[in-house]
């Protein structure tokens, strides 16, 4: 073992060969076989190797296995804190459902059990982010969602409710940002809001045909930038922008059965998955 060993050190075959493996070999290479089968550090000191390099096998497989148990710990810890900032939303949600307040009864009350599951989700970046403008973004969104919310309880500040939610949908058109900027999927979503819209302008009073307008191109704008990035974002714009339409047209077209549960169902979903977002765009965006 030692005459292999010290062939192997010095670039020679076995015992009295004149041919060296030092021009097929490399030096590093030899370093590390016989390093291997000593099973201790490669040959130190040589100058030229770092000593990261020279380190047996068992070390290193060890240092990685450390890192991949300190990776799951954070993503428990984050999951567990996750679970922590959401139960709030679950709970506001639960009563909302549960009293069902009749629209008919425009009150406080009512605007504020309808905008508490919204506001509670503008904790959650906060809580899982060290900020960012997409955390940011997010939070303002749903504030003006918020706001929204409350405005619809009284049908003489419809217009204002309009203009919340429209704010709230380019707060998060300006956080999805515009890359990747899939074209195609923009021509899509413009043809897709013509045609609806086309359908709504037969049944609109002449007053609303221009905030209509412009609160479908808010939307549009959302839904494009929303897709095109995807996971629970896009999944989040797609259910709001069904919420969205479903509500108009209920409102203006014809009353839905059950519009109002399916509207608010979407709608809070949608909100949420909007949310989870930041735990994937908000590191790439910012």
């Amino acid at each position: 073992m030692g005459t292999l060993l010290e062939g192997i050190k010095q670039g020679q075959l076995l015992r009295g060969s004149s041919f060296s493996l030092g021009a097929v070999i490399s030096p590093s290479i030899h370093r590390t076989l016989f390093g291997l089968m000593c099973n201790h550090d490669l040959f130190p000191p040589y100058p030229d190797l770092p000593a990261s390099r020279y380190r047996p096998l068992w070390h290193r497989t060890s240092m990685e296995s450390g890192k991949e148990v300190l990776l799951l710990k954070t993503l428990l810890v984050q999951h567990q804190q996750a679970r922590r900032w959401l139960s709030p939303f679950i709970v506001t949600c639960s009563i909302y459902f549960l009293l069902w307040i009749p629209e008919s009864q425009s009150t406080w009350v009512s605007a504020l059990v309808k905008s508490l599951p919204v506001l509670s989700l503008v904790v959650y970046p906060w809580a899982l982010t060290s900020g960012g403008s997409y955390a940011w973004l997010l939070q303002g969104g749903l504030v003006c969602s918020a706001v929204g919310n409350a405005c619809l309880i009284w049908p003489e500040a419809f217009l204002h409710g309009m203009t919340a939610f429209a704010a709230a949908h380019f707060l998060y058109f300006c956080a999805f940002g515009l890359s990747p900027l899939q074209p195609a999927l923009l021509l899509l979503t413009i043809l897709a809001s013509v045609v609806y819209y086309g359908l709504l302008l037969l049944y609109l009073e002449p007053d609303m045909f221009l905030p209509v307008a412009v609160y479908v191109l808010v939307v549009s704008a959302m839904l494009w930038r929303g897709l095109a990035q995807g996971g629970s974002a896009g999944w989040g714009v797609l259910l709001l922008a069904l919420s969205d339409a479903m509500l108009a047209w209920d409102v203006f077209v014809h009353p839905l059965p059950y519009a109002r549960l399916v509207t608010m169902s979407t709608y809070y979903l949608a909100q949420l998955l909007i949310t989870l977002s930041v735990k994937s765009l908000g590191l790439k965006n910012d």
